[in-house]
C-alpha cells in the first residue's frame, strides 16, 4: 500500500467517526437510530434475507434478518461496534458499503 493511499484511508475512517458521532446526537435528539444502510443478502418470491446497519446513541449497530413470506422476522446475526471499532469493520468489508455509509451520514448530517 502507498503511502498516498494509507493517508487517503486515514482521512476516510476519521471522516467516518466524525459523522458517526455526529449521527448519535441525532439518533439522541429524535429517539430513533439512524439507518446507515440496508444490504439485501438473499432474496426469494415472499421472504428476504438482509443485513442493516443503524447507528444510535452510542453504537453502531449491524443486523442480519430474515423476513417475510410465512416467515416471522427472525435476528439471524448481530454485530454491536463502537464508534472507533466500524470504520475499519466497513473499510475491510467492502468499500461499496463504506461509500453509502457515507453517503447516507452526508445527507443526514447537515452542517
Amino acid at each position: 500500500m502507498t503511502n498516498e493511499q494509507v493517508t487517503l484511508d486515514s482521512w476516510v475512517i476519521s471522516r467516518l467517526r466524525d459523522r458517526l458521532r455526529r449521527a448519535s446526537i441525532i439518533a439522541s435528539r429524535t429517539g430513533r437510530p439512524v439507518v446507515l444502510y440496508r444490504h439485501s443478502i438473499e432474496e426469494s418470491e415472499n421472504s428476504a434475507e438482509e443485513e442493516i446497519a443503524t447507528v444510535n446513541e452510542q453504537y453502531v449497530v449491524v443486523q442480519v434478518i430474515t423476513h417475510g413470506g410465512f416467515i416471522p422476522p427472525s435476528f439471524q446475526q448481530q454485530f454491536v461496534f463502537t464508534f472507533e471499532q466500524f470504520p475499519d469493520y466497513i473499510m475491510k468489508r467492502s468499500h461499496d458499503l463504506l461509500l453509502r455509509c457515507l453517503d447516507t451520514l452526508d445527507q443526514e448530517i447537515v452542517d
